[in-house]
């Protein structure tokens, strides 16, 4: 039988799969499908490129050099038909959007955008994740857009491959509930460095949108400029808030924050460094006028209008 000289795209999705688990077993119950059809697709491509893919290891496979570069090219592919196809069926085709990014700016982001996005034949998958992770999700095509901030995106490895948008910015604020004794004994929510000393911090043990521990406190405050006491670390930001809305503590937050959880914003008169964040939505280009660019169009209308 002569062998297949044209790649099925249906194969490289399959291919994209395998290689995510690097496990046929995993693959074949996601996909549905028996292990041995998996294989035969697998020799197949290996065939039509005349190279390995996998290095068979025991009764395992693992993506070697080739594969991993394969995979790239397999991806792009794929990225590409779906979009091609989006741009001829319009918002017709049925198609699934991953977001991803932290937990927080998810939350404050992602209903605006999901406003923007509706279709009724659109469906969301959202990974809450760090930064990180949420990057080379996408770059690898399992992630459409991701919310991050721009350090992390420029920091990314292929970051070249990748284009931004950029969402807004928020200031950090010290914020405090409103019966916390900072404001019982003030009669405005002013206060100077010293002063501030005595009041409890509490803060993330890492930082909310990388996962990294950064610096004393991992929320952007100049410890070693102006030292806080630091009474509680949190591995949990929801805790953490709760912490603070119960006057147990202050801590230093985005704005958006304070303002969800309806916290008085305490404003230290003396602190010599303003910390903002900016950010950003992040996603992998393409030739064709898909519903990706036609989102992309619409929001970059919506930004600079």
């Amino acid at each position: 039988m002569e062998l297949k000289k044209q790649m099925d795209i249906e194969d490289l999705r399959k291919f994209i799969i395998v290689a995510r688990h690097e496990n046929l077993h995993i693959a074949s119950k996601q996909l549905a499908v028996t292990s041995g059809a998996l294989s035969k697709i697998i020799k197949r491509l290996e065939s039509q490129l005349q190279t390995q893919l996998f290095d068979r290891v025991g009764r395992g496979i693992l993506l070697n050099v080739q594969g991993r570069k394969f995979l790239g090219y397999a991806s792009q592919l794929v990225h590409e038909t779906d979009q091609a196809i989006s741009e001829f069926k319009g918002d017709s085709q049925r198609s699934t959007i991953t977001i991803a990014g932290p937990s927080l700016l998810l939350q404050h982001y992602l209903p605006s955008l999901a406003d923007q996005l509706s279709a009724p034949h659109f469906q969301f998958k959202v990974n809450a994740c760090w930064e990180g992770q949420a990057l080379e999700d996408t770059i690898k095509g399992d992630c459409d857009l991701d919310i991050v901030t721009p350090l992390a995106a420029r920091d990314s490895e292929d970051s070249a491959s990748l284009r931004s948008i950029r969402l807004g910015s928020s200031s950090y604020v010290v914020a405090s509930s409103g019966n916390h004794p900072l404001l019982n004994s003030n009669t405005t929510s002013q206060i100077d460095c010293k002063p501030l000393h005595n009041f409890a911090f509490a803060c993330p043990h890492v930082s909310p949108f990388c996962g990294v521990k950064r610096g004393i406190g991992s929320d952007g405050w100049r410890d070693d400029s102006v030292p806080r006491q630091i009474k509680y670390r949190c591995n949990d930001f929801g805790t953490m808030m709760a912490i603070v809305e119960h006057g147990l503590a202050l801590a230093y937050v985005p704005d958006f924050i304070a303002t969800k959880h309806k916290l008085s914003v305490v404003d230290v008169m003396d602190y010599p460094h303003h910390y903002e964040e900016s950010f950003e939505l992040v996603y992998k280009p393409s030739f064709a006028f898909g519903w990706l660019n036609r989102f992309v169009d619409s929001l970059t209308t919506a930004t600079t209008g």
